[in-house]
């Protein structure tokens, strides 16, 4: 097989290699080129002596940092180590290379371009290694290279780079720098073993590393506090929880994965999709259905959503890592590589994955309707989004096959990235301005005013979730709402239609609380004064952060027109075809209840006053409980 090919694992090792130059590299870097430091410069508050003492303790330093009362981050330092700054510059380069070989091998075999001869259709395995024997059984660590994880791993590694690039601005003076990007390249490495994986020992390897990575993460501020009064967990507590949460689904998932090698004898991929035609057909379907316990719990559908919310407080670029290309994904992307499993399983088995990702999708939107936390609302969005992507891996059938979950994960990938880092944004923003974090989208308005980049972008990416026609969204979106029904799954089908228009409302809502309101330009969607509710002057955010922002909004336009996405994973599969689409009745409910969303959200929030909705709904008994209901999640 062609070098090109065989030299893939190159992009899962690399973040593996990043970590262990960050973390053993850049720390001896420090402590070699510390200088001497006299006892009476360690008194007198040297501020070299300063930034590396509290760069070695990481967040364990002084509560408050530099900020006096701000209790929100670790602390900060006045100048970063050379360590420190390498670490983000090493972490950078090598995942630019890993996205660089991801996108010419993506090219490659979609044959934009002519490296290497095409990859026939399967899967070839490009590096394998003898773990150990146990009678007739060969347990081995391999992986391998097909459409399917080449799609994945472009997702992973573009979102990880630009995070990366992001995080420069956002963790500026952070003294857990380096500790910071060393956990993000761990987790890049982590959701590609995910990946790359040819077996379920691997995988469900990759499947721990991955909660393990996002536990360090979600925690990574440890001597932030609790607010109890915003409904808001200590970050220490909040990666217990999803850990924890986790675990619960996991239980389901090994189970599973033992039923499947106690009756096949093999974790192979490969050799399941053929041995399975012969075990029973119920104990079987009994054996997916517990897999996808697992991904019940990574991809946090109902019940085992409650972990993700509280996840938000971790630093705003690993929620932006978390919601678009790992952990989450990870489940949607197992249950798509086991795709022949369950499809050998009876109906039920996918009836179950469908049914879940439909109500939970639902479930989520309509407790995203009164979230005034500016990031709950992405996580919530998140957790229905999820939901579609499982409805179109469960009702696509046969001839569609992982293709409707897995389009709708790649074009969610941009647009979800683009909404984490531009909330991140506004925070920085108005951090930099309050000397608090502040979420609290009742604290924001008019922003647009002040941040026009982030704005602007910040609305491209709420009309591709909409599924706004012609913006990325609506292509993923409208497929899986027109195949539901196509095959019979009309309850889902009403349900799925009616989530599209409480996500395009909610959405919106939460743009014009923030960057619009009554009285603003371009009838409210833009700033003007008297909008900020804030205190302070927020102002737009640093190149490194409206870089990304910029490139992922373009990614949320143009990533729905890859058209024979479908065709690329599955050759048997017929192509999208936008004339096909338009001339289809089955586009028009979504698109119009969508529409109604967004026309429903404009007319509330951009012309007419806040306080004036807040004293309408708390005067009507029937709004009050049901948003009382809502905000307490049920």
């Amino acid at each position: 097989m062609v070098l090109f090919y065989q030299l893939s694992w190159l992009i899962l090792f690399a973040p593996l290699f990043s970590f262990a130059v960050i973390i053993f590299g850049t720390r001896v870097w420090d402590m070699l080129s510390r200088p001497p430091v006299s006892a009476a410069e360690t008194h007198s508050g040297d501020a070299h002596a300063e930034a590396h003492e509290v760069e070695a303790k990481g967040s364990e330093g002084d509560e408050h940092g530099e900020h006096g009362l701000d209790d929100d981050e670790d602390p900060k330092v006045a100048h970063l180590t050379m360590g420190a700054l390498v670490s983000g510059y090493v972490g950078i380069a090598i995942t630019a290379f890993a996205c660089l070989y991801s996108w010419l091998l993506l090219l490659n075999t979609a044959g934009v371009i002519a490296i290497a001869p095409p990859l026939q259709p399967g899967s070839i395995t490009v590096f394998s290694y003898e773990w150990f024997m146990q009678g007739p059984l060969n347990y081995v660590i391999s992986f391998q290279l097909d459409r399917l994880a080449i799609v994945m791993m472009v997702v992973v590694t573009t979102i990880s780079l630009l995070v990366q690039f992001y995080s420069q601005g956002y963790m500026e003076n952070s003294a857990g720098y380096a500790r910071f990007f060393a956990y993000l390249t761990l987790f890049t490495f982590s959701m590609l073993d995910i990946v790359f994986a040819q077996n379920f020992l691997v995988m469900f390897v990759g499947w721990e590393l991955v909660g393990l990575s996002s536990y360090l993460l979600i925690g990574f501020w440890i001597n932030k506090q609790a607010k109890p009064a915003e409904d808001r967990l200590q970050p220490a507590s909040a990666a217990i929880e999803a850990f924890i949460v986790n675990r619960i689904g996991d239980v389901g998932f090994i189970i599973g994965i033992m039923i499947l090698f106690v009756n096949t004898g093999t974790f192979e991929f490969s050799q399941l999709a053929t041995r399975v035609q012969s075990m029973d057909k119920g104990l079987l379907t009994l054996a997916m259905i517990l897999v996808f316990c697992g991904a019940i719990g990574k991809s946090a559908q109902f019940p085992l959503h409650v972990w993700l919310p509280p996840a938000m407080e971790g630093p705003t670029p690993v929620s932006a890592l978390i919601h678009a290309a790992t952990m989450v994904a990870a489940g949607v992307y197992m249950v798509a590589r086991t795709f022949p499993l369950f499809a050998a399983a009876n109906p039920a088995a996918f009836q179950v994955v469908a049914w879940i990702g439909t109500f939970t999708a639902i479930f989520a939107a309509t407790i995203a309707l009164v979230q005034t936390d500016f990031k709950r609302v992405l996580a919530f969005s998140t957790i229905s989004q999820l939901g579609y992507m499982f409805a179109g891996l469960g009702v696509a059938g046969p001839v569609y096959n992982n293709g409707p979950g897995m389009f709708h994960l790649f074009t969610h990938a941009f647009f979800k990235a683009l909404l984490f880092l531009g909330a991140g944004s506004v925070i920085l923003s108005l951090h930099h301005a309050t000397h608090k974090e502040v979420q609290d989208m009742r604290l924001m308005g008019g922003l647009a005013k002040y941040m026009p980049i982030t704005a602007i972008t910040w609305l491209i990416a709420t009309l591709s979730i909409s599924g706004f026609p012609f913006f990325a969204g609506f292509f993923s979106k409208d497929t899986i709402i027109a195949l539901a029904y196509a095959h019979g799954y009309y309850a889902l089908w009403v349900l799925l239609w009616v989530t599209a228009g409480l996500t395009a409302f909610y959405m919106l809502r939460a743009y014009i609380l923030a960057f619009g309101g009554k009285g603003g330009r371009f009838g409210g969607l833009g700033g003007g004064e008297g909008l900020y509710r804030g205190v302070g002057v927020p102002h737009e955010s640093p190149l490194t952060v409206t870089i990304p922002l910029i490139l992922l909004a373009i990614a949320s336009v143009i990533a729905g027109y890859w058209f024979n996405f479908f065709t690329y994973l599955n050759p048997s599969s017929p192509a999208l075809s936008i004339v096909e689409i338009l001339s289809d009745w089955k586009t028009y409910p979504g698109v119009g209840v969508a529409l109604l969303g967004l026309a429903w959200a404009y007319a509330l929030y951009a012309r007419t006053d806040l306080a004036r909705i807040n004293a309408f709904v708390q005067g009507n008994v029937v709004l009050r409980v049901l948003h009382r209901v809502l905000l307490r999640k049920y």
